[in-house]
């Protein structure tokens, strides 16, 4: 019978998992690799040796996988959002200077002193239409929201984990949303935001 993993164990191993993710480039390498990758850490002492004690070693790989490296993604996300603040994002595109009046889940409304609206609304870029999908809802159920019948600002801060996406694929997005007035900022860890291809704001 599998044993219960305790909550303390559990977060050591996903921080040693993370760490090697990082170290391997989890998120820019090919499936290949990070299969291998894998399954040198079901075999490693402080991973898979470690888990096999309270699941079987039947299913250690499954969990690895779909267990904490599906994790790996959404973390290193947060991370990056947690880095900037949406109220510079605003100031960076918008050249507008704004005080938070109220935030939900991955959404950030903000006010200019002269009572104009924006809402920053932070997702993937692989999901950049689920964030533009969460700004309009908003919208949409809080007519307050709109002033003098005109509607928020919308920006999104998209964060890019795969390098190897291009500048190409940014300016297809950036070009797509400007047509219906959206704004757009892509943030990673090494090269922080872009809006339209040029380099908007550092974020290490």
């Amino acid at each position: 019978m599998a044993k219960l993993l305790p909550k303390e164990q559990s977060e050591r191993v996903k921080n040693i998992v993370f760490a090697k993710a990082d170290a391997h480039g989890y998120l820019t390498r090919g499936r290949n690799e990070n299969g291998k990758f894998i399954d040198a850490l079901v075999d490693d002492p402080e991973v898979g040796e470690v888990l096999s004690s309270f699941m079987g070693k039947g299913k250690v790989r499954t969990h690895i996988k779909d267990g904490i490296l599906n994790q790996y993604p959404k973390a290193k996300t947060k991370k990056i959002l947690n880095g900037i603040l949406p109220t510079d994002t605003i100031q960076k595109v918008y050249s507008s200077t704004t005080n938070v009046i109220q935030t939900e889940s991955d959404i950030t409304v903000c006010r200019s002193d002269d009572g104009k609206i924006f809402v920053v609304s932070s997702g993937n870029f692989l999901k950049w239409e689920t964030a533009l999908k969460k700004a309009l809802e908003l919208i949409a159920r809080e007519p307050n929201l709109v002033v003098d019948g005109n509607t928020p600002e919308i920006c999104l801060q998209l964060v890019v984990l795969n390098y190897s996406i291009t500048d190409g694929d940014k300016t297809l997005i950036t070009d797509a949303l400007n047509a219906i007035g959206v704004k757009a900022v892509f943030l990673s860890n090494g090269f922080g935001g872009d809006l339209n291809g040029k380099n908007a704001r550092n974020n290490t």
